[in-house]
């Protein structure tokens, strides 16, 4: 392994977990890796056996032999491959990216960037074929495999993902869980070029080369025979068996690396989980397990189906193709002329008797009828399992039905095979999972990862991040992995295509209805990308910056305009106001006594004006000179804004807001005056302004 061992703790701090070394039972490892291949020799067979089924290798040698005697055509139709291929498809159309969810009322920020670091870490190893793969060695041969570890890469370590061979892949055969959760050990073999092996083990080149050259074997394995042998060297091809052991114990997993007699590394794991306990990097799940054990896929239900297709098939064209006739003995001259004669399609056939009545062709229509009835039906039975027509979205009426529509049609012919895609959605859930832990440990160095699928606007975000506080001096760390501590779950993403299509559908009837905003029936529906939408609906509605300035300008200088006419309509009227409030000052002005050249008053006294009734007069007639007048204030005013409210209930106002008339003398009482209200379109106006007493 390339990797350093790690020191573990509980949670008190104190070391726990493994010891750092172990001494390896290779006696162990070797009779529980046979028997494996003992107690699953028929599961191995069983799944060779699919891989062909689904490479459309569908008649053994023995029943091609003899159908070809018979004269008969060993055809086939493929039926599985589409139908496991429609499958895989639809994982693929149905992919989820990861995504990390804070435990923590403050853990949004740490979300975003374990969500960021778990998807550039599957952007890098090409997660989305490695999952496809694994996806369909579980659809064929019943197990799918994939190895979540860590490597040294240009930049330092990094979590990579590998996709595993089914056929090096090994397990408890004990265990009985799709998720492999309670197998005892697994781990991987492979034949390898001893220069190769030699290569990765310079230690041990010596003993490496001596088990090829000790080897008994004569000849070159095959594929099926390097599964099943117990060899452990091939001396004709100059190859060596070696066994990647992980035992699963009460303390976390141990890794052992051997070839026959020879162990090569023998170590606790280098990787750890959740709870940092040693871990084992290999994941796995299967779609079923029967009650042996055995793993399979769903092509056990499909090839009995399948070969009942190809039995009825064959014979159908066979007896299209032949014909058998009945005849009296002396009628015909030659039977195997005759025979000859009936297989070509202008065949002349000599006889000596009556045709149709001693000698002629025996009718099997009836035979040929049954034969395509029970074909028909076969084929309607493997059609109608797994994934049938409304699962594939070929139904009647596709063409007319919306995205929805097709997606509601194919989740009804998902429903038998929740059970397959529930599991493979685990699979890649623990696999996210172990990513995480892997990027824990790996990214310990400050990094910058991609977090954006738009090449024309990449944006990076920095990992373990530090840097120092310019007032304080204190050291301040960013986005630090080992820090984060989220829940990682998967998004579910839509059918794009069918998904888009309704989007453009429902776009268009949105179109006819314009009572309803767009906005609101885009956030009613269930549209993907909704953000996007918006941003297109304000840019689109928004228009030409420039022209919006310029109506800016019109829309001020038309109010300007509007306050000049109410302004000289104000002056008119105070004119008017000034004009009588003269002649009443003159009316209440006091009359000075007539006297006679003496100076004695002559006549009755004058009346003496009211005092009361002129104020009361003179304030039902205010003056506002002074006052700025409503042009002023529409030009030097800015926009109005919406006021907040202060603590004891009152709006505040700017002092620039207040509008106040000259100091008055003493005879008006000192009185002040009310405060502006605001009225429509931002011009404050006294409905009661300061008068007279």
């Amino acid at each position: 392994m390339e990797n350093a061992l790690i020191p573990y703790s509980d949670e008190s701090g104190e070391p726990a977990g493994p010891e750092l070394q172990f001494e390896p039972d290779l006696v162990k490892y070797r009779r529980w890796f046979d028997a494996y291949e003992t107690n699953k020799a028929d599961e191995i067979t069983e799944q060779q056996t699919f891989e062909q089924y689904y490479h459309s290798k569908q008649w053994t040698a023995k029943e091609a032999a003899k159908l070809r005697k018979r004269g008969q055509a060993p055809i086939f139709d493929n039926r599985i491959s589409r139908k496991i291929d429609f499958l895989v498809g639809i994982e693929q159309r149905m992919r989820r990216d990861p995504k990390g969810y804070p435990r923590g009322p403050n853990d949004d920020k740490a979300a975003d960037v374990a969500t960021a670091a778990l998807r550039y870490v599957c952007d890098i190893n090409r997660w989305d074929q490695v999952g496809s793969d694994g996806t369909h060695d579980g659809m064929v041969p019943g197990i799918g495999v994939c190895y979540v570890g860590i490597k040294n890469g240009r930049n330092g370590p990094d979590p990579t993902i590998k996709h595993v061979q089914r056929d090096r892949f090994f397990y408890d055969p004990r265990s009985v869980k799709a998720d492999f959760s309670d197998a005892r050990y697994m781990g991987v073999h492979l034949w390898m070029d001893i220069d190769e092996a030699v290569e990765q083990h310079p230690d041990y080149e010596e003993q490496l080369r001596n088990a090829i050259d000790q080897s008994n074997s004569a000849i070159a394995l095959s594929v099926t025979d390097q599964f099943h042998t117990r060899a452990w060297a091939d001396f004709e091809t100059r190859r060596i068996r070696l066994v990647e052991f992980w035992e699963r114990t009460s303390r976390g997993w141990r890794y052992c690396k051997f070839t026959g007699d020879l162990v090569l590394e023998a170590e606790i794991s280098p990787f750890v989980d959740e709870e940092g306990m040693p871990d084992c990097p290999y994941v796995a799940w299967s779609p079923y397990i029967d009650d042996r054990g055995n793993r399979y896929g769903p092509i056990r239900a499909m090839k009995p189906m399948q070969d009942e297709v190809n039995h009825r098939r064959s014979k159908f064209l066979h007896l299209l193709n032949s014909k058998q006739i009945h005849t009296r003995k002396g009628d015909l001259d030659d039977i195997d002329q005759t025979r000859s004669e009936l297989a070509k399609a202008d065949g002349i056939i000599e006889h000596n008797g009556e045709w149709g009545v001693s000698s002629g062709v025996i009718d099997r229509s009836e035979d040929i009828k049954g034969q395509a009835e029970l074909l028909a039906q076969s084929q309607s039975s493997l059609e109608n399992l797994g994934p049938n027509p409304g699962l594939i979205g070929k139904g009647g009426g596709v063409a007319d039905q919306s995205g929805r529509a097709i997606l509601a049609q194919r989740d009804s012919g998902m429903t038998e095979l929740s059970p397959v895609f529930e599991r493979n959605r685990d699979w890649k859930l623990r696999v996210y999972r172990k990513v995480w832990n892997r990027i824990k440990q790996a990214w310990q160095a400050p990094k910058f990862i991609r977090i954006t699928d738009d090449k024309d606007a990449p944006a990076f975000l920095g990992i373990n991040q530090y840097s120092q506080d310019p007032m304080t001096g204190q050291l301040m760390a960013g986005n630090v992995i080992a820090d984060i501590d989220v829940d990682i779950i998967m998004e579910e993403g839509p059918d794009v295509i069918t998904m888009n299509e309704e989007l453009l559908q429902t776009l268009s009837q949105i179109g006819a209805n314009p009572a309803v905003p767009p906005k609101v029936l885009i956030e009613l529906s269930n549209a993907p990308n909704k953000d996007k939408l918006f941003k297109l609906i304000d840019e689109a509605s928004a228009g030409d910056p420039a022209l919006i300035e310029m109506q800016k300008r019109m829309a001020k200088l038309e109010e300007a305009l509007a306050a000049a006419n109410i302004d000289k309509a104000v002056a008119e009227v105070e004119n008017k106001r000034a004009d009588t409030l003269s002649k009443l000052a003159g009316a209440f002005t006091p009359q000075q006594q007539q006297t006679d050249e003496f100076g004695n008053p002559m006549g009755p006294p004058p009346a003496q004006p009211d005092i009361g009734m002129a104020f009361s007069a003179m304030q039902a007639f205010p003056l506002m000179y002074g006052m700025p007048t409503l042009e002023q204030q529409a030009i030097s005013m800015p926009p109005p804004q919406q006021e907040q409210p202060e603590p004891n209930g009152r709006h505040g106002q700017e002092p620039d807001d207040m509008m106040h008339a000259p100091e008055p003398d003493d005879m008006m009482g000192g009185q002040m005056p009310p405060e502006m209200m605001p009225m429509p379109g931002g011009l404050p106006v006294r409905q009661n302004p300061l008068g007279m007493q």
